[in-house]
């Protein structure tokens, strides 16, 4: 058995986590980093941009993000099913994080929309070539590093310790050999990423949910929920609203693809050939996975003809699409659709009658289905689900395509109660002493659904949180 003391010890060297390290050092802690894999990061090296509010890049563009009335336009969106206080402390923090990464080396270039004429725009995006997360969480490191901070890799935290008088003051752990690591500290905060890894707690906590029916994530990191079982092991409790991070349309493996089907001018249909939603909604991705997992199987079929490929083509990416999307995916999309209609994925035909043999419906379904959206369009007006007319573009000119898509399990969101210091809470709502809970291991931030209009904000508030968490700690393990 080995033992290491700190004032403060974290558990989970992702986003929060390492911004809390960060936090915590500079508050004068000492500080010492738990982490499972054999470097940090986590599902933080994944996101694009990050949520800020009131930010200097923001002034400087005349971006006006004004905190209240962001408040408000997040608790609308959840139906104040979250918890009030926490949004509030997280988007005021916010602004204030961005130039904290700045003055650690993180260069922001832009703030831009992520929806359609989205204001204010808060999704700031790095000079990074791959993403913002790799840019923060490398900066986070370096700093903690020249701060003297301990991380001890590849070493999985698995139980909490408790003094004589109920305090939290040890994490039981284990190294990737198996050998017992005791780490004592004044503080503690867990960051552990979620659970989306642990189906018994996603069928605890999202009853009804198929898992099997999703992809398994772009990238992210199955993680087992270990803060979780941890703070309710100590007595923490959970705090009631989950949401699920689930993006779509998505296709894995034809990434090229994705210039199509993020576009609004298909038709989707599900595996009846029957349309089903306004195909605009593609722009909110919590919307759009809602509408394809209530679908039979939860997958869909998205159509689309030559005109599509040209108008995307002519098109060009919107700033999102930038972000998001990898360079040369425009001169890869031919190739990309031949090796998914290989692989049987995808159908190119002259005809409509080819189209539905792949997806197996009834030929007059999908005769019907197409004639009427192409009525739609001759018309301008979505007589079923009110389509915008400048995305309506009849689907005429072949050959068509039909491409089977599904939807992506990012993470998920929710857990512990805490305040707004980050405390963990118990039954009566009253701190678990020396804990702290950061990122997506706590509740009160989303509520079912997940809030794209905050624009970022999962990475946003893993990082605000973890900043919060840490400072807090700091300040009272002296």
């Amino acid at each position: 058995m080995r033992e290491y003391s700190a004032s403060i010890a974290i558990v989970g060297g992702g986003a929060s986590g390492m911004a809390a390290a960060a936090s915590a050092a500079e508050n004068g802690a000492d500080v010492l980093v738990i982490e499972s894999n054999a470097a940090v990061g986590g599902n933080g090296l994944f996101p694009r941009g990050i949520f800020g509010v009131d930010s200097r890049l923001q002034r400087r563009k005349l971006v006006f993000a004004d905190a209240d009335e962001v408040f408000r336009d997040c608790m609308a969106y959840s139906h104040w099913k979250t918890d009030a206080r926490i949004i509030r402390t997280l988007i005021d923090e916010s602004g204030g994080t961005i130039h904290w990464l700045e003055e650690k080396g993180v260069r922001f270039i832009d703030v831009v929309h992520h929806l359609p004429n989205q204001s204010p725009e808060v999704y700031h995006i790095t000079d990074d070539s791959e993403n913002a997360g790799k840019a923060v969480i490398k900066a986070l490191e370096e700093f903690c590093r020249r701060k003297g901070v301990t991380i001890l890799a590849d070493t999985r935290g698995k139980k909490l310790l408790k003094d004589e008088t109920g305090a939290v003051c040890a994490i039981c752990c284990a190294d990737k050999g198996g050998e017992e690591v005791i780490v004592r500290a004044k503080k503690t905060i867990l960051c552990t990423g979620g659970f989306a890894g642990n189906p018994e707690y996603i069928a605890r906590y999202y009853p009804g949910f198929d898992s099997d029916a999703v992809f398994p994530g772009w990238g992210g990191m199955r993680h087992r929920g270990d803060g979780i079982a941890m703070a309710l092991d100590a007595g923490a409790v959970i705090e009631g609203n989950f949401a699920l991070e689930i993006a779509a349309p998505r296709i894995r493996g034809y990434e090229a693809l994705n210039l199509i089907i993020g576009k609004p001018y298909n038709i989707w249909l599900n595996k009846f050939g029957v349309r089903f939603a306004d195909e605009s909604i593609v722009y909110n991705f919590a919307h759009a996975a809602n509408a394809c997992m209530r679908q039979p199987d939860s997958f869909i079929w998205i159509l689309f003809d030559s005109g599509s490929i040209e108008k995307t083509l002519s098109d060009g990416r919107d700033i999102i699409e930038q972000v998001h999307i990898p360079s040369g995916a425009e001169a890869r999309l031919y190739e990309t659709i031949d090796k998914a209609r290989l692989d049987g994925l995808l159908k190119k035909s002259d005809t409509i009658s080819e189209l539905s043999a792949l997806i197996g419906c009834p030929l007059d379904t999908l005769e019907r289905s197409l004639r009427e959206y192409n009525g739609f369009c001759e018309h301008n007006r979505d007589a079923l689900f009110s389509k915008k007319v400048r995305y309506l573009r009849s689907l005429d000119r072949p050959p068509y395509y039909a491409v089977k898509a599904g939807a992506d399990f990012l993470n998920t969101h929710g857990g512990i109660r805490v305040n707004e210091r980050f405390e963990a809470l118990g039954s009566n709502f009253e701190p678990v002493e020396n804990l702290y809970v950061a990122g997506v291991d706590f509740g009160g931030t989303d509520a079912d659904v997940y809030n794209v209009v905050m624009s970022g904000h999962s990475f946003g508030f893993a990082v605000n949180s973890g900043r919060i968490a840490g400072r807090n700690a700091a300040l009272h393990s002296f």
